[in-house]
């Protein structure tokens, strides 16, 4: 009934056009402004009509139009090394000397998203359209500023006339599918990022890239069998390319055949047994194979060696150690690590890590405090807060807790820390408070909804019934979810209706002892004991303790004497 794990939306991460952090989710990585407007500088590379072969006019011409070319690209550069002012600087000089250059304004729009002056930023694509009608990478910045503004339709319009510019720009695309997943069309994300794909076929590097961003999109539609169409068929037409590969094992990976993964990463290997990332990623896979442990720490012995000055595969070594049970194996490689990489707190945590498995809870702790100390982290602290509470210290878990919160009072992880462990205190109150918080951050966040409407209930408090009843609307494929539902309903006088929502939790989750003991009580609610007989039954039986355990014997006590 209560749920532990945190229930939160499918987020897709992106990367915008360069200038800004985007809530666009298939972008990702596919379109960077500097690198797109570096390549964009062919206005200055077009000569002038009065240009004649040969003559000293047109080699100055050429001379000034190599110098412009250099200044921009130098412009580009600073950008890249988040030299903001000197950048500024320099745009606004060749403004000076070049008023009617396109590019210049283009340059000027990205430093003004930069420093987020969003109308300056507009003014100045707008000024390069005036220059050049026909501008591609004005169009996109366009669409990007009302993309992020939520002006779908000026973005769509925009992207659009990319579109109409050039048929193979494939950022035009990818704003267009970002745009219709803001929208909830998602058959017409699908075609868009299809056309692109269509368009780019046969070369390589932009259709890797869109085959990435269809697979963001076909992740959250379950499509992943797509996906791995799309890579096989890259596979047929590159075959024995590394990036390929590369991308036909992950592919593998998220349609579960791991074996076929593994395959394709050795092939790879052979082609370049330098692949770090493919090195770690068969790592990963081979350690889920008992029988394979010398292989893998063969596998990671060497992708040491390939670089042995970044902590990645001894990472993973002392990670896999852990697995092993190798405690002291594990423990000494995290020193290693700690010291060849001071700065890094992976080691403390490795020890933390190899200090937890030993069941050694208070040295585990001493490491995360350490750890949290160095570089303050989420998953650090949850992992502390519960440490501290399984060695009975709650109250300095609460106070760890509060104390982060304080510092950011809208985290929804540590809203639900606080609140579970309020409820082991039985200070429901508190915990409420809580939950309560986090609707008001996300009114439609499930395990908040799912909690605090099992508080209610046991005052039977009306509330109870409209916040599980939301819950099950949201998540009706979760056990946990049905079982509060329906058990809420039998225990506020609504038997007939609990009944069918705790069949369904109990189908949903057939391996739950807890939500079999409910459906044993709907079922006597409904006047129905023999059912209720035949789930008690073999559940007193059972050796292990549950929750419910005591209910169920006492039902079944209690049936059997009438």
């Amino acid at each position: 009934m209560k749920l532990k794990k945190m229930i939160t939306k499918h987020r897709l991460n992106a990367i915008v056009i360069g200038f800004l952090v985007s809530s666009a989710p298939l972008m990702a990585a596919n379109y960077n402004a500097l690198d797109h407007q570096q390549d964009n500088f062919s206005t200055l590379d077009q000569p002038h009509e009065s240009q004649v072969p040969g003559s000293v006019i047109q080699s100055f011409q050429q001379a000034e139009q190599l110098h412009r070319k250099s200044s921009y690209i130098e412009v580009v550069n600073l950008l890249k090394e988040n030299k903001l002012k000197e950048a500024e600087a320099k745009v606004s000089d060749l403004l000076k000397k070049n008023p009617n250059e396109a590019e210049f304004y283009n340059l000027k729009a990205l430093i003004d998203a930069l420093n987020k002056d969003v109308p300056a930023a507009e003014q100045s694509y707008g000024k390069a359209l005036k220059l050049d009608p026909s501008n591609l990478l004005s169009h996109l910045g366009l669409a990007k500023l009302a993309l992020d503004n939520r002006q779908l339709d000026k973005a769509k319009d925009y992207a659009n006339k990319a579109v109409a510019i050039n048929g193979k720009a494939i950022n035009a695309y990818l704003l267009l599918a970002d745009i219709s997943f803001l929208q909830k069309d998602y058959a017409a994300v699908e075609k868009a990022l299809l056309t692109a794909h269509e368009k780019v076929k046969g070369e390589l590097a932009p259709e890797i890239e869109i085959i990435k961003s269809l697979a963001k999109f076909y992740g959250t539609q379950k499509q992943e069998d797509k996906v791995l169409g799309l890579a096989e068929d890259l596979d047929k037409r590159y075959p024995n390319t590394s990036v390929v590969l590369s991308l036909l094992a992950q592919a593998q990976i998220i349609n579960y055949k791991k074996p076929l993964a593994e395959a394709t990463l050795q092939k790879l290997l052979k082609l370049d047994k330098n692949d770090l990332p493919s090195q770690l990623l068969l790592a990963k896979l081979l350690m889920e194979h008992p029988e394979k442990e010398k292989e893998t720490l063969a596998l990671l012995d060497a992708a040491v060696q390939i670089k042995p000055d970044i902590p990645d595969a001894l990472v993973l070594k002392a990670a896999y150690l852990v697995k092993l049970k190798r405690i002291q194996d594990a423990l000494a490689l995290a020193n290693k690590i700690d010291q060849q990489f001071p700065k890094l707190v992976i080691g403390k945590l490795l020890k933390g890590d190899a200090y937890l498995a030993d069941k050694q809870l208070d040295k585990a702790t001493e490491m995360y405090q350490l750890a949290y100390k160095l570089q303050p982290n989420d998953k650090v602290l949850l992992t502390l807060a519960d440490l501290l509470s399984a060695q009975k210290k709650n109250a300095e878990a609460i106070k760890l807790l509060e104390d982060a919160l304080a510092k950011n009072p809208k985290n929804l992880g540590l809203h639900f820390k606080l609140g579970t462990l309020y409820q082991q205190q039985n200070d429901n109150e508190k915990a409420q408070a809580h939950y309560v918080k986090m609707l008001e951050i996300q009114p439609e966040n499930v395990i908040a909804l799912n909690n605090l409407a099992f508080l209610y209930s046991l005052t039977k408090d009306p509330r109870a019934i409209e916040l599980a009843k939301k819950a099950y609307t949201i998540a009706p494929s979760s056990g946990a979810i049905a079982d509060t539902y329906g058990y809420i309903l039998i225990n506020q006088g609504q038997a007939k209706e609990g009944l069918p929502i705790l069949e369904k939790a109990a189908a949903l989750a057939p391996k739950s002892n807890e939500i079999k003991v409910h459906l044993a009580e709907a079922y006597v609610a409904n006047g129905d004991t023999a059912k209720a007989l035949e789930i008690l039954e073999p559940l007193s039986k059972v050796e292990q303790d549950f929750p419910e355990k005591k209910t169920a014997i006492s039902l079944l006590e209690k049936l059997k004497a009438h």
